[in-house]
C-alpha cells in the first residue's frame, strides 16, 4: 500500500511494503506464526513448568479421578483376584447416550459393565470391562473425600453387577467404619 503526496517540488512517499535491496517494492512478509505471535516478554519466553511435577497441583483433575479408580480396581483385584483378574477397568469422561438420558429426565448413569465375550468364528475374545463416568461422578460431590468413596461405591455396584453378587459381599469393609 503507498500513499503519495506532493506539493510544488517536494514530495512525500509513504508504503507500508519494505523495499527490496534491489530498490523495488519487496514481497509481503508470511504471517507469524503462533508462536512468534504469542507474548515473549524481553525475548526470555516460558522459563518452565508453572508447578513441579512431584507437587500435587500440578496433576489434573481427570488424573486425580483416574488415580482413584486404580486404588479402588487394586483394592477390589485384591479381594477378588480371580474373578477380576482379566477385567479392563476404564474410565470415560460422560456416557455416550447422555443427550438422550437428559431429554427422558433420568439420572445420568455413574458407571457401566459390559461382559466379555469368548472367541467365536474367528472374532478374538472380549475381555470384561468396568467403566465409571468422570463427570457424572464429581457433580455429585462437593470434597475430595467424597469422590474418593464415590468412586469406590460405584466400582463396587458394577463388579457386583458383573459377577452377578451383592454388592456387600463385593467389599465388605466398604462403609463399615463409618457406621452404616
Amino acid at each position: 500500500m503507498q500513499f503519495n503526496t506532493s506539493r510544488g517540488e517536494q514530495s512525500l512517499r509513504i508504503s507500508l511494503v519494505p523495499d527490496a535491496p534491489d530498490g523495488g517494492p519487496a514481497a509481503p512478509a508470511a504471517p507469524r506464526s503462533f508462536a512468534a505471535r504469542r507474548r515473549d516478554r524481553h525475548g526470555r519466553g516460558l522459563r518452565g513448568p508453572l508447578l513441579p511435577q512431584e507437587v500435587p497441583g500440578s496433576r489434573t483433575r481427570g488424573e486425580k479421578f483416574e488415580d482413584l479408580v486404580v486404588d479402588s480396581a487394586e483394592r477390589l483385584r485384591e479381594l477378588w483376584p480371580a474373578a477380576l483378574g482379566n477385567v479392563g477397568w476404564l474410565v470415560e469422561e460422560i456416557p455416550g447416550d447422555l443427550e438422550a438420558l437428559v431429554a427422558s429426565g433420568e439420572p445420568a448413569p455413574l458407571g457401566k459393565y459390559t461382559r466379555g465375550t469368548p472367541a467365536m468364528g474367528g472374532q478374538p475374545e472380549q475381555l470384561p470391562v468396568v467403566a465409571i463416568y468422570r463427570h457424572p461422578v464429581e457433580a455429585l460431590c462437593d470434597t475430595p473425600g467424597q469422590v474418593r468413596e464415590l468412586v469406590h461405591e460405584v466400582m463396587i455396584d458394577q463388579v457386583a453387577g458383573l459377577l452377578n453378587i451383592d454388592p456387600d459381599t463385593v467389599d465388605p469393609l466398604f462403609r463399615r467404619h463409618r457406621g452404616h
